[in-house]
């Protein structure tokens, strides 16, 4: 048996006080005498990072810039910030002869992603957190099609949407185990991925500094699986949608179903096996909520709306955005 209606998993009971926040990787691409080449000018990228504060970095590459929000329990102040952010930063690559792209692949590039934090007032033990971390991923699969920004056409995939979703080693099914013994704890979260954490779509962000990361003071729920989205209207709608789905999950409908468990792990090995919803994903109905991505959001009430990933809406050909010279039309982040 599977979800019912959306009543049992998104429900005004289960409201809860969220805080939320956002990161978003970005390339810059370097436009000097045409090049139109991945920046790797180390005193230009100095330039850059100069003009701003600690939510503006330089990530693993040095053509890898990433931006992040403040925490908010507002989700409209965290769309806005890092719409204004992105701006920012493009305004300032432009006078250093270079243009941002907010998409996850481009050609000899590393993956980027667009990742988004929730954590929950009061705080709650970290078994607890993955319960709620469980309970919303089939619905962030979801969103996550409106983000899709990875499109490739060759002889091994075809036509897809996201090569970053069939090929990326930083995301992946969470790292979850069934225990069949106690059907009422049967859900096993493996304490390794404290410390392997970038390597799943959902993970949670203990309380603690490693490396270049920032100590959080609250654990967090990170959802990792999105691509990066150059379109206003999309920020806001997976902002919007993330917040809604924590702020209403009940932790316990995922649990309900012995099933869930074989049904996820199934869908997450076909979308990284398969085109299946990386070519037409508003028609796709996730086989775990039984439901379709304007189904989810007409309930959730989502102000900013979209069913349909968003390099339709802006890009003629999408294939094209693979290429570094072809980001030249564009003044990033689209309204």
């Amino acid at each position: 048996m599977l979800l019912v209606n959306l009543e049992e998993a998104l429900n005004e009971r289960y409201e809860k006080d969220v805080t939320i926040g956002a990161e978003m990787e970005i390339y810059l691409i370097d436009t000097y005498e045409d090049r139109y080449e991945l920046l790797n000018e180390k005193n230009v990228i100095e330039e850059i990072y100069s003009e701003f504060d600690d939510r503006v970095y330089k990530d693993y590459y040095d053509y890898q810039l990433e931006i992040r929000t403040n925490p908010s329990d507002d989700w409209e102040e965290v769309a806005g910030e890092l719409v204004e952010l992105m701006k920012r930063v493009s305004r300032v690559a432009r006078e250093k002869d270079c243009i941002i792209a907010p998409v996850s692949y481009i050609k000899d590039g590393m993956f980027n992603g667009f990742h988004v934090h929730v954590s929950y007032r009061p705080e709650m033990s970290f078994g607890k957190m993955v319960e709620h971390a469980l309970a919303m991923y089939p619905f962030m699969l979801d969103i996550a099609r409106i983000t899709l920004s990875a499109p490739i056409r060759n002889r091994t995939h075809g036509e897809i949407l996201s090569l970053r979703q069939l090929d990326s080693p930083h995301i992946g099914v969470p790292p979850l185990e069934f225990n069949n013994r106690d059907f009422e704890n049967y859900w096993i979260y493996d304490e390794n991925a404290r410390y392997n954490n970038r390597y799943h779509d959902v993970i949670v962000n203990t309380n603690r500094k490693e490396g270049r990361h920032r100590i959080k003071s609250v654990d967090t729920i990170e959802i990792r699986m999105f691509d990066c989205v150059g379109y206003k209207r999309a920020i806001y709608n997976v902002i919007e949608s993330v917040y809604n789905v924590a702020k209403f999950i009940n932790p316990e409908w995922f649990n309900k179903y012995r099933h869930n468990f074989s049904l996820m792990l199934k869908l997450r090995d076909l979308i990284n096996n398969s085109k299946l919803m990386l070519v037409s994903p508003q028609t796709w109905i996730n086989p775990i909520t039984l439901t379709k991505i304007d189904e989810l959001q007409s309930y959730l009430g989502i102000t900013n709306r979209m069913t349909e990933t968003w390099i339709y809406y802006v890009y003629m050909d999408y294939y094209e955005i693979t290429k570094p010279y072809y980001h030249r039309h564009f003044n990033y982040p689209i309204v």
